[in-house]
């Protein structure tokens, strides 16, 4: 079968989506993956054939949380916010899909846009996709617009999450509403979708919003509670290629620490000298050797200990073998990269700045938890395979001792074993394919 993949223009989405790309391109499926032109050398990089989507020069940068919410869409979420009236414990879902996903979104899906002018690209995918004629158009959450293609191509369609599925979450907590507390409301992924659905004629639903099924890498325990069909896939690591570096190449004299705060932190936010100054002065004083992968931007007058290698990018599939334990900041990738190879974590917590840029040239920033950290935190203290390190809270001694711990304490591994079983217990993207496949002839065909 014909297999279209989109993702979100960031290396965070594309690499979540090669394993499963290549079982299916190994089953002998044709496969073929869209995203803004300025991911097509990478998705080269990958082995896979890229399809850009608009011109280079009118498609939009990715921004994601560092776009300014305009007035008019603040007003609108604010007013699913009370319609809402979530208990606490359900405030970070809805704060997580607020700040995160919809800004994602409304790169590629503008506030502003109307059926008669769809967003520069979305015409390039649906013509491509009636041209190609997928048999399943699998895509990314925060590229909802490829669920119309599917249906204006006739082609079975699903989303594969790289994350929580805070869409499906915030779905059914709206249809779940009282019709008087509804009265009003407009769903944010309907109001996204529907320009491009009504200039298609193609009408907005939840199976258009959501997808006819989920594939979903996230362990179990881990998930949000959702109702939607879910196809169970395990998290094969994809970190990125490149040749292994002389250093990488024999054991290490004393125990390795992996220090990664995230490729796309480093992008889109900032996390701060103060922050990473701390980090580093937590190891100076450890029998260790840390390879953190910070470039000289981030280091830039901060006294890098003897210990610590500074390296500005290393695949964490290469590295994590070598390493007693890796410090990170809660990202869903570094946290299944380093559960793959059962390696104990320390996950960071607290808040990040998120700087905003505006049309005018203007900055302002806010403050907010990054997106995977507290359910990537909790499940991995719920496991026993590692601790927290609050960035907030926490002096540089407490966060010694909590790295020294996890070092020494035969406990912590076998927590991080644990974890690895768990993941070893759901399919592998092969062995999805053959129910992707029944999934999908089952759609075409009526079923």
């Amino acid at each position: 079968m014909r297999v279209l993949m989109t993702v979100w223009p960031a290396a965070a989405h594309l690499y979540p989506v090669v394993p499963l790309a290549w079982a299916l391109h190994s089953a002998g499926h044709e496969v073929v993956v869209a995203s803004h032109p300025d991911m097509a050398a990478t998705i080269a990089s990958v082995g896979l054939t890229s399809i850009p989507l608009g011109d280079a020069r009118s498609m939009p940068s990715p921004r994601a949380a560092t776009r300014p919410v305009p007035p008019a869409m603040a007003e609108e979420l604010d007013a699913v916010e009370r319609a809402l009236d979530l208990p606490p414990a359900d405030a970070d879902p809805w704060k997580m899909f607020r700040t995160f996903v919809l800004p994602a979104i409304w790169d590629f899906h503008p506030a502003d846009a109307t059926p008669a002018a769809p967003p520069p690209g979305i015409d390039d995918l649906v013509s491509f996709c009636r041209f190609w004629q997928p048999d399943l158009v699998i895509w990314d959450p925060c590229w909802p617009s490829a669920a119309v293609a599917a249906r204006a191509s006739g082609a079975a369609h699903a989303r594969l999450l790289w994350g929580l599925d805070y869409g499906s979450w915030v779905t059914e907590r709206i249809g779940g509403l009282a019709p008087g507390a509804r009265s009003g409301v407009d769903h944010p992924l309907a109001r996204a979708v529907r320009p491009v659905a009504e200039h298609y004629g193609v009408d907005v639903d939840d199976e258009l919003l959501l997808g006819q099924w989920t594939i979903d890498p996230v362990p179990s325990a881990m998930r949000l509670p959702t109702d939607n069909r879910v196809v169970p896939v395990r998290w094969v690591p994809f970190t990125g290629t490149g040749a292994v570096p002389p250093w990488l190449r024999h054991e290490p004299d004393r125990p390795r620490v992996a220090l990664s705060l995230g490729v796309s932190v480093r992008q889109f936010f900032k996390d701060g000298e103060e922050f990473i100054a701390t980090m580093l002065r937590s190891v100076a004083d450890l029998d260790v050797e840390v390879v953190a992968t910070l470039d000289s931007a981030q280091t830039q007058g901060i006294d890098v200990p003897r210990n610590v290698r500074t390296v500005d990018y290393v695949p964490l599939t290469q590295l994590l073998p070598s390493c007693s334990a890796i410090v990170h900041h809660g990202g869903i990738g570094t946290f299944g990269a380093a559960s793959a190879m059962r390696v104990p974590q320390l996950v960071t917590v607290g808040d990040i700045e998120i700087g905003v840029r505006h049309d005018d040239g203007t900055h302002t920033s806010f403050t907010a938890k990054h997106m995977d950290a507290p359910p990537t935190s909790r499940y991995v203290l719920s496991r026993g395979a590692g601790l927290v390190l609050d960035r907030a809270e926490h002096s540089v001694e407490e966060m010694s001792k909590r790295l020294a711990r996890v070092l020494t304490e035969p406990s912590f591994q076998a927590g991080a074993d644990r974890v690895h079983e768990e993941l070893l217990a759901t399919p592998s993207p092969h062995d999805i394919v053959p129910l992707l496949e029944r999934l999908t002839d089952n759609r075409r065909n009526g079923g």
